[in-house]
């Protein structure tokens, strides 16, 4: 064997040492990286039925006894306007056929009575479901803070709707909307 062998050379020592100062960065470098990573916790998401506790919360019931006694009012209107039409109804039916005249002015205003109780149905149903999508809106936006303070408080970066599918809140940290507009101002499609 030719004498290439060549131990405790001060080459042989500097090439050790750094050999060992390149790994100890090394390792420290793969530990910085594990930190960060670490530091960084997974995205929190959190589901919630926003039209369950809009029901339940003391506003929704509020609500809920504000559209019950404005139904009863509707009822009440609708039961005398039905009487009505019911009434003119009568008479048509009772109504001497012979007389032609009367017999039509009285179909004319069974006719307008039915006319006109359809439409009032129609319109306070219009009117309730329009009050109660109000109501439910007012009651959605009370529950936002007790939202954005669960979310703070627990930490989570996501809020999710149950009862009616659809992100509720979210934090930034899970916004990639700029990212998006980003790439296709860029002309990228992400790939």
């Amino acid at each position: 064997m030719p004498g290439y062998i060549v131990r405790d050379n001060a080459v042989l020592r500097r090439a050790r040492r750094t050999l060992s100062a390149f790994a100890i960065g090394a390792g420290v470098l793969v530990a910085g990286a594990v930190t960060i990573v670490a530091q960084e916790p997974p995205v929190r998401i959190a589901v919630v039925d926003i039209d369950y506790i809009a029901v339940q919360s003391p506003a929704g019931q509020v609500l809920a006894g504000e559209i019950a006694a404005l139904q009863d009012q509707y009822n009440v209107e609708l039961s005398r306007r039905q009487t009505e039409v019911e009434d003119i109804q009568a008479r048509v039916v009772a109504a001497d056929t012979t007389n032609v005249v009367l017999l039509r002015a009285l179909q004319r205003e069974y006719q307008d009575a039915l006319t006109s109780f359809q439409r009032f149905q129609q319109d306070i149903q219009g009117q309730a479901q329009a009050f109660q999508a109000q109501g439910l809106q007012q009651v959605r936006e009370e529950i936002g803070p007790a939202l954005e303070a669960i979310m703070l408080e627990e930490g989570y970066d996501l809020i999710l709707n149950n009862g009616n599918p659809g992100v509720v809140m979210n934090s930034d940290r899970v916004d990639i909307t700029q990212l998006v507009l980003t790439r296709l101002q860029a002309g990228g499609d992400g790939g």
